[in-house]
């Protein structure tokens, strides 16, 4: 007979699940610096971030992000889906545009001289920037995620949809 209040042992602590997020997040930024973004990258890791969602809705056929007709995604869609960090991410949607890599629409004028523009997507430069960066993604991923399963690493993703998607629920019933 178990002892009350003791888990028997092959039960897995669902808490570990969740911290086990927040450390391969951080585990994986440096093999993101290192080996998807080299030394001579047009753009930081928070840059590519927005910047590999666009291209994946141009080029991979995402379907993540509501697109318009002429490729144009939310600014507001695009915040929540990045991963990396989200403070000065305006800039960053400047800084990209200023580079040639993103186009924006609807542009509106706020907070003194600064401008903001409520859709972008990607252009043929941001695409030759994104492209190589996506590539190395694929490779990186192959080399971390070597020898698990097919079966394991769609629960993984089942197991992270989940997490997010319950998340929304709770912030949701929040509001």
């Amino acid at each position: 007979m178990p002892i009350a209040g003791k888990k028997r042992a092959e039960e897995f602590d669902p808490v570990l699940c969740l911290t086990s997020v927040f450390t391969a997040r951080r585990d994986l930024l440096d093999p993101i610096n290192s080996e998807v973004l080299s030394h001579d990258s047009p753009v930081t890791v928070d840059e590519a971030d927005a910047l590999i969602f666009l291209f994946g809705i141009s080029k991979l056929a995402w379907n993540g992000l509501r697109v318009d007709d002429a490729g144009y995604v939310a600014i507001s869609d695009l915040r929540s889906v990045l991963v990396h960090d989200r403070g000065l991410f305006s800039r960053r949607i400047q800084k990209l545009e200023q580079n040639g890599f993103i186009e924006g629409k609807q542009p509106v004028m706020r907070k003194g001289n600064r401008r903001y523009v409520k859709r972008v997507r990607i252009t043929n430069a941001g695409v030759k920037v994104a492209r190589p960066i996506w590539e190395r993604y694929r490779k990186l991923a192959d080399k971390l995620l070597a020898g698990l399963s097919q079966e394991d690493l769609e629960i993984q993703c089942r197991v992270n949809q989940h997490i997010s998607k319950t998340i929304v629920l709770f912030r949701n019933e929040r509001q």
